[in-house]
């Protein structure tokens, strides 16, 4: 079991470092994305930092075309 100086830390560590990404999905669209994740083992958290990654690499590509 935590302290409650370790749980009080950990708290406000979260707090400072970490926010919440909330997004309104459809049943369906919730229910494929579990699937899909459950299928390529991912977290949900794993599957938005790849979703970011890839934006910003669509982003990079997009601004190397308009350089050339």
């Amino acid at each position: 079991m935590l302290s409650k100086k370790s749980s009080k830390y950990t708290q406000e560590y979260n707090k400072e470092h970490y926010k919440t990404f909330k997004v309104d999905l459809k049943k369906e669209e919730l229910e494929e994305l579990n699937k899909l994740l459950l299928k390529c083992n991912l977290t949900k958290a794993q599957f938005l930092r790849n979703a970011i990654d890839t934006l910003k690499c669509k982003e990079k590509q997009k601004g190397d075309t308009l350089k050339k």
